[in-house]
């Protein structure tokens, strides 16, 4: 047996130049697959949606890359996986309820939670990574999770000839894990959305209530800006989908001042071409126009309106919406 495939060698910082890698934390659908693959047009940047993997529900016997090709047999991700191997930090590509680049340390939600996620208080954070975060079980899958995330960002740029890695993966504790990687250049866009559309939104796609899908918009984007905290100014960035959608080239170029990388025309971006996204059914979609989805207008009723206003109130402030 090859030992490469089972040998996990830890690169030495100063052997490799950084990989610029951006992340994309806070709340689903709220347009993070539209901009991994408008960023994934430009002829600098590579995203393969989230970096996290195909969660649990992926059959893989049927799943389809956005290429059109059955996931299991396209030849990207075929070359991709071998090329981790190469680099001795194999990614589970094949694999479906996450991936090794994920940061976690047990299939128990619960477990993994207390185990890496944030604990809602700065100081019992602190206090817990360093009782758990530096030896022992937690660390090595810690460890292991931000080596494979190098090694797949490092297998697509090589195998796409491109030099800008882009995860939409929306975990908003992942920046501040891979910023602790010397071999990756960590760059964050915390992408938000309109509470009220994006409730809306997880309502229809998770089928949870007004109150619950208030209150996690508001926990993934309060989680995802106590991680700010933890970055220079100059590495993250507030990106409302509004704008997006609103104004499209203007809004992708000053992304794409922020991270580094030369503006291009939109018509650039919105281009058909092979793209090789997981994620969801928006994969398999053409990019010819970006449409604001405003269905939560017709959808929410008042008194749906009342319960997001009481629930996410100064958080939607302070994210830079004047509702409510």
């Amino acid at each position: 047996m090859d030992p490469s495939v089972d040998v996990m060698v830890d690169p030495r910082p100063g052997m490799e130049t950084p990989i610029p890698y951006v992340c994309m934390p806070g709340s689903p659908y709220t347009g993070s697959t539209l901009l991994g693959m408008l960023l994934g047009n430009h002829p600098a940047c590579a995203s393969i949606g989230a970096a996290t993997g195909l969660t649990a529900r992926v059959d893989l016997s049927t799943y389809l890359c956005s290429c059109g090709a059955k996931f299991t047999d396209c030849g990207f991700w075929g070359r991709v996986a071998q090329r981790t191997v190469e680099l001795q930090h194999p990614v589970t590509v094949f694999e479906k309820d996450f991936w090794n680049t994920h940061v976690r340390v047990s299939k128990r939600r619960s477990l993994n939670g207390l185990a890496v996620s944030s604990l809602g208080n700065a100081p019992l954070d602190a206090f817990r990574d360093a009782v758990l975060g530096k030896v022992g079980p937690v660390a090595n899958k810690i460890t292991e999770a931000k080596l494979a995330s190098w090694s797949l960002a490092r297998a697509v740029l090589e195998v796409t000839g491109k030099t800008l890695f882009v995860d939409t993966a929306r975990d908003h504790q992942r920046p501040r894990y891979l910023a602790a990687m010397p071999l990756l250049d960590v760059k964050v866009i915390h992408l938000v959305r309109d509470p009220r559309g994006n409730v809306a939104s997880i309502m229809k796609h998770t089928k949870v209530g007004v109150r619950k899908a208030a209150r996690q918009w508001r926990h993934y984007n309060v989680e995802a800006d106590r991680v700010r905290r933890r970055f220079p100014s100059s590495s993250w960035m507030l990106l409302r989908y509004e704008d997006l959608c609103q104004a499209p080239e203007a809004t992708l170029d000053r992304v794409a001042e922020f991270i580094g990388v030369e503006p291009v025309p939109i018509a650039t971006l919105v281009a058909p071409s092979e793209r090789h996204v997981i994620g969801n059914s928006m994969r398999l979609k053409a990019l010819d126009e970006i449409n604001e989805d405003l269905s939560w207008q017709r959808t929410l009723r008042s008194a749906d309106l009342r319960t997001i206003a009481k629930v996410v109130g100064g958080t939607s402030h302070r994210l830079g919406y004047d509702w409510p």
